[in-house]
């Protein structure tokens, strides 16, 4: 390895390297529907647009997935010469270094990576040895389907977004009922995904899964609450998360939202405390059926009103939260695999509370966020919902989160464009300002409720 630094240390003045060929679409010998190479084609295509944040999440996704292709050298250089392009100079330094330390005997133009990578090496070290400026930004802006603007104007509108330096757009395409056929409120969202795409920005879709928003529901989905003494059980008008039937219906769902071309979903965070109160017929008897206990709901759940502190919970009662949590994590699992069946390159993301992070126990109990149960069954792409000023409690709290996790979670804030005007410019300096203010590198602004936007 030493006699290769030095030969290529020198490569400008001693040896002349072949030039890298341009991205190509797939290898001619790959199968024509490989899900690997379907990857590389979505990679290679955002680079060329200059769509580089896409970029680095395509050519991410392939070298986590992917770790014994004979194109995973292509795959680094690649994603190396993308941080350069997003002014990450470190996590391209480090994407060369990983090339020139690999296996390259089954490499696909192994050797010529290599010997690329080590000379950009040698440049950076030169050119950016005092560079301090290394984090990239990825940047989402969340609105409903009826805020974005319609005719003439969205054009325009996405183009201040891209000015902002926003990367993804997050439409949620239901609220509450929907007015007509799922079909044509679908077509719309399609219409969107596409003028989101014209201008290199990805179009994720949200999806509240605790609401069943945008579904026709099932009386057997219901969640109920176990009543008071003598009392009949309360019906909270939402689905149960952990019921079989409706866990299927989810999974042909998201395979519908997929049909828009969207290049993720967002599955918002439970926007009620008492995840540990609900209960359907279905969700309960496979509860304890799994304990091989003969249980009833009154047994495990606590009464409404009933004053009972957390250290003075049964243990059974521990039992249901930690059996419903993780039903829920194993969920979010199944419909990532589903959206991935679809698409590929898709992503999926889950967001939490607050809570979660800085008083896991709380969270697990009111919301069913199992922080660490949800990161590593969804890759670590979560959307934390800041809810404190300023976020130093979150920072805080991430901070002491596993080994990178704090770069790869997104960071959910409000914006507030109530006093914007609606003049050109104006929502491109908002975001700006907003995403300087923080200290997130992954953020996610959303419209805080009863403001405009431009």
């Amino acid at each position: 390895m030493l006699s290769l630094y030095l030969l290529f240390g020198c490569a400008k003045r001693s040896v002349q390297l072949l030039p890298i060929p341009p991205p190509t679409e797939a290898s001619p010998g790959d199968p024509a529907h490989d899900a690997q190479s379907r990857l590389l084609k979505e990679a290679y295509r955002a680079f060329v647009q200059e769509r580089y944040p896409s970029a680095a999440l395509f050519f991410n996704r392939f070298v986590e997935t992917a770790p014994e292709s004979p194109r995973l050298a292509e795959a680094r250089w690649w994603l190396g010469r993308t941080y350069e392009q997003l002014g990450d100079y470190r996590a391209a330094m480090a994407q060369y270094r990983l090339v020139t330390g690999g296996p390259l005997g089954q490499q696909v133009n192994g050797p010529l990576y290599e010997g690329h990578a080590l000379r950009r090496l040698d440049e950076l070290r030169q050119v950016h040895a005092d560079q301090q400026n290394t984090q990239a930004r990825q940047l989402a802006f969340r609105v409903t389907a009826a805020e974005f603007p319609s005719g003439p104007l969205s054009a325009p509108w996405l183009e201040e977004l891209v000015q902002g330096g926003v990367t993804a757009l997050v439409i949620e395409p239901f609220r509450g009922q929907i007015p007509g056929p799922l079909e044509s409120t679908l077509e719309s969202v399609k219409g969107i995904v596409e003028e989101a795409h014209r201008v290199g920005l990805l179009l994720w879709l949200t999806l509240d899964l605790h609401q069943g928003t945008g579904m026709e529901l099932r009386p057997e989905w219901m969640a109920r609450i176990v009543g008071g003494r003598g009392q009949d059980p309360v019906w909270p008008s939402r689905p149960d998360i952990t019921n079989g039937t409706y866990q299927a219906h989810l999974e042909g769902f998201i395979r519908i939202l997929s049909r828009t071309g969207c290049d993720g979903v967002l599955l918002t965070a439970r926007p009620m405390t008492g995840f540990s109160d609900e209960f359907s017929e279905g969700s309960f008897h496979m509860f304890a059926a799994s304990f091989g206990a003969n249980l009833s709901p009154e047994e495990v759940l606590p009464a409404p009103l009933a004053d009972v502190s957390v250290q003075g919970r049964a243990g059974m009662y521990w039992r249901w939260v930690g059996w419903k949590a993780l039903s829920y994590a194993k969920l979010i699992m199944r419909l990532r695999h589903v959206l991935r069946e679809a698409n590929p390159t898709a992503t999926m993301l889950v967001e939490v509370h607050q809570t979660a992070v800085t008083a896991p126990l709380q969270g697990l109990e009111q919301y069913g966020e199992d922080l660490a149960e949800l990161n590593s069954r969804n890759g670590g792409l979560v959307v934390v919902r800041q809810e404190s000023a300023g976020g130093g409690a979150l920072a805080e709290a991430l901070g002491k989160q596993p080994s990178g996790m704090m770069d790869r979670s997104w960071v959910g804030i409000s914006l507030k464009l109530a006093t914007i005007p609606s003049a050109t410019g104006g929502l491109s300096r908002a975001i700006r300002d907003a995403a300087d203010s923080g200290r997130w590198k992954n953020l996610l602004l959303h419209v805080e409720a009863g403001s405009s936007v431009p």
